[in-house]
């Protein structure tokens, strides 16, 4: 959870985008900083059905998505958001993922996010999958945390 962290004030009256949200974790810590929302995509569907679950016994306004993550981003806008936009994005792929610049692209150009919004993306440690020139987004800083790195990006 060093994120949060980093995150730190930004999280307060935050929209938070949790990808590849496994438990949804990231999710409810993040309302629990003070984001004002949170949607966690995740494919697996019993993962998706306990977010649900624990989001309403808890009141807390996470809405789970099931569904991969390059499917599930580009249908966020119209289904999800109406309109708002994403101020805080954290996304933990699986440890043996291949695909950064494709999420990174993908975050980058289809993403409905805020002026200023903050995108951390976690990877192996000593690795640097981005090779990409995006649009929207310029590398920030890394954060490095023993076998993990966080790469994070700003909106321009």
């Amino acid at each position: 959870m060093a994120f949060f962290n980093i995150a730190g004030a930004r999280m307060e009256g935050a929209r938070f985008l949790d990808l590849f949200a496994g438990s949804g974790v990231f999710s409810f810590e993040a309302i629990s900083r003070g984001a004002t929302s949170a949607v966690a995509i995740e494919r697996d569907r019993k993962a998706v059905e306990t977010i649900a679950r624990l989001a309403s016994e808890w009141s807390v306004p996470v809405t789970p998505i099931a569904a991969d993550v390059f499917a599930g981003i580009p249908r966020l806008e119209a289904k999800v958001t109406g309109g708002a936009k994403f101020d805080v994005v954290y996304a933990d792929p699986p440890y043996s993922f291949g695909r950064y610049d494709e999420l990174l692209d993908t975050i980058d150009r289809q993403a409905p996010l805020a002026e200023g919004a903050l995108v951390a993306i976690e990877h192996q440690r000593r690795s640097d999958p981005f090779t990409i020139e995006c649009k929207r987004l310029k590398a920030a800083r890394r954060a490095e945390y023993g076998e993990i790195w966080i790469t994070l990006f700003e909106t321009a």
